[in-house]
């Protein structure tokens, strides 16, 4: 274990911030070709089962339960296998192990979420690190029994968040339009949008057994 990884496994002081941190650079020109491609697939997804009829209405009252069914499984299980590899390694060893892969892959979501949601042109791969940053300090000070019961507690953020997402049926929309036609982000969705990200990703930190600090209430960034 090298003496970075070392330091990441132990800990981070308290007196900072939350260990947490999303940001994303305002997008000053976006490409009207790929806001195109974006709102196709928003279109293809919200509009066109609308028109199928008969078709529509099975897969709105069938496919959601499927896809929720599907997620719930891996919000669930998931956690118990971070359990089971925290209480094999201990929480030092899978922090620092586990920790810069699962790190990569939350800094990959985060990226094409922000990607998908118009706050950035390039892609994930492109936006990690440079428009969109997500900085995670690896640490904390809990066993396996709270890595396995992580959904139970994520439960009001779920909720939250969930309710938070209807304002996207307005921002998407809107914001499609925006890219197409101004090449810009509308500023007004901006900190909302960037804001949810943020809350998501520090649930997703927490979710992940990366850090023990429960995430906020809240879309600050000094939260």
């Amino acid at each position: 274990m090298t003496a970075e990884e070392s330091e990441a496994a132990v800990g981070y002081p308290a007196t900072l911030g939350h260990p947490i941190s999303y940001s994303v650079a305002y997008p000053e020109r976006l490409s009207r070709r790929k806001g195109a491609q974006r709102a196709l697939g928003a279109l293809v997804t919200w509009i066109v089962p609308a028109a199928l009829g008969y078709v529509s209405a099975v897969l709105y009252l069938w496919l959601p339960v499927i896809i929720g069914s599907l997620i719930a499984v891996g919000v669930i299980s998931l956690p118990i296998v971070m359990a089971i590899r925290i209480r094999a390694k201990g929480l030092s060893r899978f922090l620092a192990d586990d920790g810069p892969v699962l790190e990569r892959h939350a800094q990959y979501a985060i990226a094409a979420a922000s990607y998908a949601l118009f706050l950035t042109d390039a892609s994930p791969k492109q936006a990690m690190g440079s428009s969109v940053r997500l900085e995670i300090r690896r640490g904390g000070d809990f066993g396996w029994l709270r890595a396995a019961v992580t959904p139970v507690l994520l439960l009001p953020h779920i909720v939250a968040l969930a309710l938070f997402a209807f304002a996207f049926m307005l921002i998407i929309p809107v914001s499609a339009v925006f890219a197409v036609a101004l090449r810009r982000y509308p500023r007004c969705f901006f900190g909302f949008t960037a804001g949810y990200l943020r809350w998501i990703a520090r649930a997703l930190g927490y979710w992940l057994s990366l850090t023990d600090r429960y995430p906020p209430f809240s879309f600050r960034q000094d939260a």
